[in-house]
């Protein structure tokens, strides 16, 4: 299979897009993590846990991901008053930046600290 090579600028592609795909992203990573197990997915899956994983993570991200958090973190929408959510965002965020930039080491890196959840 052919590594998927996304051309577009980054800049250009909206939050709400990187959301979306780091969301995608990060439930098919814990859909295989966690041998399609619905009940340990859902338990990732969710914004309580995502925002866990960003604290986490937070500390660790480089300039152009802090960014990408932060316009995450930022995106207005129906539940953008809560906190859990407004983190969420912001690690799909940055998880759909990592995986349209081709960016895989990294991106696995960050995912990793889902292992971490499982430990906490």
């Amino acid at each position: 299979m052919k590594k998927f090579e996304f051309k577009q600028d980054l800049r250009e592609v909206s939050t709400k897009d990187l959301a979306y795909v780091g969301d995608a992203v990060f439930e098919l990573y814990c859909r295989v993590r966690f041998s399609f197990h619905s009940k340990i997915v859902r338990e990732h899956v969710n914004a309580k846990s995502q925002a866990f994983i960003f604290d986490l993570v937070e500390p660790f991200l480089e300039v152009d991901e802090r960014e990408v958090a932060m316009r995450g973190r930022n995106l207005k929408g129906y539940r953008s008053k809560d906190p859990l959510y407004r983190k969420a965002t912001a690690l799909e965020s940055v998880i759909g930046y990592l995986f349209l930039s081709g960016k895989d080491d990294r991106l696995e890196k960050i995912l990793s600290f889902v292992f971490k959840v499982d430990d906490a």
